[in-house]
């Protein structure tokens, strides 16, 4: 059968030119210089890989990280190599970016970049075209991929690597593709394809430590091979100077008198390679484990990323083979992760294994059995890989302490890390989990902007209703412009002019039974990074500023830009700004069928009170807060406490009374119209000394329907801590919550850990960014666990919220049926028959509601529900004491039916 896999068409041209070379020699320049970067390792380390150099006869020279300050110091070079460079700083990253620019060719091995802040990988990821997810088990062989190839395209593509498999075994890890040039070049020998080396166009990813172990034959064929291809494919870089004519000429300054707003869209520029254009780096191909399929890489949709995606994933534990001493605090908090990777694990199995089992609360078992096999007697629906993976798990977090405490690291950390491994590696993507949820995603402009059409924005549409996503926040109002055509802003979005892609986006998502929420950008309102898709200055204010500069919010020095984010914003005390951005609101309310209002840079910027560096200084500002208090804020300071307390307060109400102004808009007028806000995380009051978003205020007061925290993590345990205060009923009041994962900095199988982790918190649902990096391998998954067999009617909380407390509370019977059914749910005897009469009372309470909604039904369901909440710890005693995770997550979505009830109330009345 013919194969139907797609390979960038620059790889393609690459491994032409390769095979040219193999006939022609002479195209090859015969000694080509290696650039090798000699970063801090440990003397040893360093000593090695030299040693290894030399004993391969490359020809090589030194360049020592330090020194990597300027382009000129690559300068000459075709080829440079990173051996095991854990540390790198964003300006020696951006220094490469320009050099790989102007035609240079990256190797890379070892755990690159894995020691830097989190915006120096997530740059060096996207420069490498992949990264290192975790380290394998034991010693492997890399091995070609082009001797898997099913096709000739593949074996053109990959033929760079070594053509005779060396025997020998290093210690690597698995590679994740990061772009969509990314190919899998080599793979680990005896696993299920699990990339070794992945390659683009101009960087390759050697997954092992270069240079450490006993197969110098495994590291000399590697890197040759590499020299060969980067040689064969690229001429050597010449210095900036050399190539002037290549340089980006930056368009002079606009004129921001207010005359003129118009546009022009740029030519399209030539693909013969004399020209550079703007790149953006395109979304990650995500991995989740070993077990699914490799990713093929798809066409690429330009990825131009806005807020929420500009928010950092935080870095949480990184744990690493070796024999570093682990201190308490470390020892404690791996245990503590590897107890909640496996309770989340397990929950995913019940979840996945129960979603057919007959409700049945009639048997129970009073003791539990040995932790360590009991789950070998739930029946054969659980596959025994699962099963092995968490008796491994259970022994590893028995062991550990003991490792500790005999100061014996080594054996520890592989202990730990090998069972969070084997976690990942059989973590269940299968089964359709049942319960009522938001499954929200942001699809936003850099995506629409590529769909160029109806017929594309419907290929994206089929695939969020195959995901079961049932919310779509579509980018409607972002850096000044509208998508759409609008009668109220100055001006269309120019990558979206002579189309209405909401229009075409409320039909389509209609047709399959989806929500369309129009995602509005509120008080930012210019962008210099849009600026440079535009072809726009630096300094150019967007349409809507450009036109009214007295809107601008200003710093405490008198700027509009923002340092840090490269956005200027509108100022919410002024009443003109106020009332330009009700009047888009109503537009898109009333000429749209829009489903929502999904409310973005709801706050002011980000400032930093310590260093004198603040905004809120706009005219109307200072003209109402000096009317109010007598004082011109611009002359206060926070040691002034009771003044700037006032003055912090000032500006935070400013935020909220929008909010309730677009609340009061939304009532009158387009009451069925739900109101969300993307909203940071933070602790409330550093949050509102910041950037004064008090939104705890706006859930409280009924303003919102729907909060949509930005709880970006790169570690599921630290998405569960900060997510955990966000939800109780103090803070949220009648409002849902629906708490957000950020795929572009995790792998797949981690990207379903934090869903499964949102799922076991008191949360409505989820919410992903965003759509363009939903590869094919998530997609897999979102569609077997949610889809619903394509029923697209399903109940979404925010709509119906009585019914979904009842459906979900359905689910979490079932799940309880389920492991009575395999003696898996211990409850002593003498509090059996009143847990199941409560439960039956509870559910029946529920039902009741959703069937008849009104105040006494939902008094009465309230009223169980809070005396089965106060009883549950008791009932839970003795399960609680083998799955405490399992236990707390119960109780935690039983608060979530206390949440949507809330909710449900406030509809009602």
């Amino acid at each position: 059968m013919a194969s139907s896999r797609k390979y960038p068409l620059t790889a393609i041209l690459t491994g032409i030119i390769i095979n040219l070379s193999a006939w022609f020699p002479g195209l090859v320049k015969a000694e080509t210089i290696l650039g090798v970067v000699r970063s801090p390792l440990p003397t040893a380390d360093w000593n090695s890989v030299e040693s290894r150099l030399q004993s391969s006869r490359i020809n090589y020279q030194t360049i020592d990280i330090d020194n990597l300050n300027s382009a000129e110091a690559l300068q000459g070079l075709r080829v440079l190599f990173l051996p095991n460079v854990e540390v790198m700083t964003t300006d020696q990253i951006r220094i490469l970016e320009q050099w790989v620019q102007q035609g240079g060719r990256l190797i890379a091995s070892g755990t690159v970049g894995n020691r830097s802040t989190p915006l120096a990988r997530e740059r060096l990821r996207t420069l490498i075209g992949s990264y290192w997810a975790f380290p394998l088990s034991n010693p492997a062989a890399p091995i070609t991929q082009s001797d898997r190839c099913q096709d000739q395209i593949c074996r053109n593509i990959t033929n760079w690597a070594p053509t005779v498999n060396t025997s020998g075994t290093v210690a690597g890890g698995v590679l994740i593709p990061a772009t969509q040039a990314s190919y899998t070049a080599g793979v680990w020998q005896g696993s299920s394809a699990s990339a070794a080396a992945i390659a683009t166009t101009q960087a390759i990813y050697l997954g092992w430590y270069w240079g450490r172990g006993e197969s110098p034959e495994v590291d000399t064929a590697w890197l040759q091979a590499a020299i060969n291809r980067d040689s064969a494919a690229t001429p050597p870089p010449q210095s900036s100077v050399a190539r002037q004519n290549t340089t980006i000429q930056t368009p002079p300054p606009r004129s921001n008198t207010g005359t003129s707003t118009t546009i022009q869209t740029p030519p399209q520029r030539s693909n013969t390679g004399t020209s550079t254009t703007i790149q953006t780096p395109p979304p990650a191909n995500r991995v989740s484990n070993p077990n699914l399929a490799s990713v093929n890489p798809r066409p690429s949709l330009l990825q131009l990323f806005t807020d929420p995606s500009e928010q950092s994933a935080p870095a949480g534990l990184e744990v690493k083979p070796g024999n570093d001493p682990i201190d308490n605090t470390t020892a404690i908090l791996m245990r503590e992760e590897l107890e909640s990777l496996l309770g989340r694990f397990e929950n995913a199995v019940i979840a996945s294994a129960s979603g057919s089992t007959p409700i049945n609360l009639q048997i129970a078992s009073a003791e539990p059995k040995n932790p360590v096999t009991t789950i070998a007697s739930v029946t054969t629906s659980i596959p025994s890989t699962r099963q092995n993976a968490i008796a491994q798990a259970q022994q590893a977090i028995k062991q550990f302490p003991e490792l500790v405490a005999a100061q014996n690291w080594v054996a520890a950390r592989r202990l730990w890390l090998d069972a969070r491994h084997k976690l990942w590696e059989n973590y269940p993507t299968d089964g359709e989990r049942s319960g009522a949820e938001i499954r929200a995603v942001w699809l936003d402009r850099g995506t629409i902007v590529a769909a160029r059409g109806e017929a594309g924005l419907a290929q994206i549409f089929d695939r969020l209703a195959d995901a079961g996503i049932n919310t779509v926040f579509f980018e409607t109002l972002n850096a000044g412009y509208t998508v759409y055509p609008s009668r109220v802003a100055p001006a269309q979005n120019p990558l979206t002019v002579g189309w209405d892609p909401l229009a075409d986006a409320v039909k389509l998502a209609k047709a399959r039974g989806m929500e369309l929420h129009a995602w509005v950008w509120v008080f930012a309102t210019a962008n210099q990074r849009h600026n440079a898709v535009l072809r726009q200055p630096d300094s150019y204010l967007g349409p809507v500023l450009s036109a009214y500069p007295e809107w601008a919010n200003l710093d405490n020095q008198g700027r509009t830009w923002h340092e840090n984010d490269r956005k200027a914003y509108l100022d919410p005390a002024n009443r003109e700004v106020r009332s330009y951005l009700l009047r888009l609101v109503g537009e898109i309310a009333h000429n749209y069928q829009v489903d929502g209002i999904h409310l973005d840079y709801i706050r002011y910027p980000f400032q930093d009170a310590n260093r004198n560096f603040n905004f809120g200084y706009g005219t109307a500002s200072r003209t109402q807060f000096r009317d109010l208090t007598g004082v011109d804020p611009i002359s206060i300071t926070p040691g002034d406490v009771a003044l700037w307390q006032q003055w912090t307060q000032f500006r935070s109400d400013q935020v909220t009374s929008f909010v309730r102004d677009v609340r009061q808009l939304l009532n009158a007028n387009y009451p069925n119209v739900i109101l969300s806000a993307a909203v940071f995380p933070h602790p409330e009051t550093e949050r509102i000394a910041q950037i004064q978003q008090h939104w705890e205020v706006w859930a409280r007061q009924g303003y919102l329907d729907l909060l949509v925290p930005m709880t970006y993590s790169l570690d599921t345990n630290r998405l569960q801590r900060i997510t955990q205060p966000l939800t109780g009923p103090q803070q949220l009041g009648p409002t849902l919550i629906a708490p957000s994962v950020k795929l572009l900095d995790i792998p797949n199988v981690v990207a379903i850990d934090q869903i499964q982790a949102l799922r076991d918190l008191p949360s409505g649902g989820y919410s992903i960014f965003a759509v363009e990096t939903i590869d094919s391998n998530l997609q897999g998954f979102l569609r077997r666990t949610q889809n619903n067999g394509g029923n697209h009617s399903a109940i979404i909380p925010y709509r119906q919220p009585l019914q979904a407390a009842s459906d979900r509370y359905l689910a979490l019977k079932r799940e309880w049926s389920f492991l009575l059914a395999n003696d898996q749910l211990w409850i002593r005897e003498s509090q059996l028959s009143s847990f199941r009469n409560q439960a039956e009372v509870l559910a029946q309470a529920l039902q009741n509601l959703a069937e008849s909604p009104n105040p006494q039904a939902l008094s009465r369901a309230q009223r169980e529900l809070a005396t089965f909440q106060s009883q549950f710890n008791g009932y839970m005693t003795l399960h609680a004491r083998e799955k405490p995770y399992q236990v707390k997550s119960w109780e935690n979505r039983l608060a979530s039916l206390d949440m949507l009830l809330r909710y449900g109330a406030h509809r009602l009345n």
